[in-house]
């Protein structure tokens, strides 16, 4: 059941950030979402499609100054953050020895960045209003051993999950939960044509992945804190 009044969503265009947004919405949710600049269009669609019940707002998250401006707006309309999803990020598999370095540059921006720069507003503004979760997406493989061509999108996540963990003890104290899902790839159409020889149904179900972030982020789950809770389709 869920019990969260207010939540932000970020990189809110992605397939689980949608499923996430409609399923908080459905459930008696108010949201604020986040997207890139130049998303007018989109932004506008989704308020349309849920009247009076999300606000779409559109800047850099890797941007100390957007991301400040944000939250405070996002914090205006909702009053307080109770809950917070971190769906940003990009995929890319290459060989460290090829990759160019303004790849990992990206890799790290949208991975690690936008968690660390935009997280740590939202972590501030829930100190302020007495607590909250926030729950961020790394990936299956950091906690094995990764494979040649994983090892630059890997190492962003690496940090991520760094980051869950420390931000989770600097929380304790004043009832700020953060942990994250480690899912193997997501069935999503993008994946699928990118990888059309793949076996499809051994990925993880967006919907299922976006239930339990909902489910992890309840007021209720009051000792789940600095956890990489790993998500496989079929286990292989």
């Amino acid at each position: 059941m869920n019990t969260i009044k207010t939540a932000t969503v970020a990189a809110c265009f992605s397939v689980t950030a949608k499923i996430i947004i409609k399923n908080l919405i459905e459930s008696g949710t108010q949201v604020v979402a986040f997207g890139r600049k130049g998303d007018e269009a989109r932004a506008q669609q989704m308020q349309d499609q849920y009247p009076g019940k999300i606000t779409v707002l559109l800047g850099d998250l890797a941007n100390e100054d957007d991301s400040k401006a944000l939250v405070a707006k996002a914090t205006e309309i909702l009053g307080n953050i109770e809950a917070h999803y971190h769906c940003s990020g990009i995929y890319t598999w290459r060989h460290w020895q090829h990759i160019e370095v303004k790849e990992v540059e990206q890799l790290f921006n949208a991975n690690f960045m936008t968690a660390f720069v935009f997280g740590r507003e939202i972590f501030n503004a829930m100190e302020k209003s007495g607590g909250g979760s926030i729950m961020f997406v790394s990936a299956r493989d950091t906690v094995r051993n990764i494979p040649a061509g994983f090892g630059p999108y890997m190492a962003s996540k690496l940090a991520l999950n760094g980051l869950v963990e420390s931000m989770a003890a600097e929380g304790a104290a004043a009832g700020i939960k953060v942990n994250a899902v480690l899912p193997t790839i997501i069935n999503t159409e993008v994946n699928r044509m990118a990888m059309p020889d793949a076996d499809h149904s051994t990925w993880v179900n967006p919907a299922e992945m976006a239930e339990l972030m909902i489910e992890l982020t309840q007021a209720s789950k009051t000792n789940l804190s600095g956890s990489l809770v790993t998500l496989n389709g079929k286990m292989h």
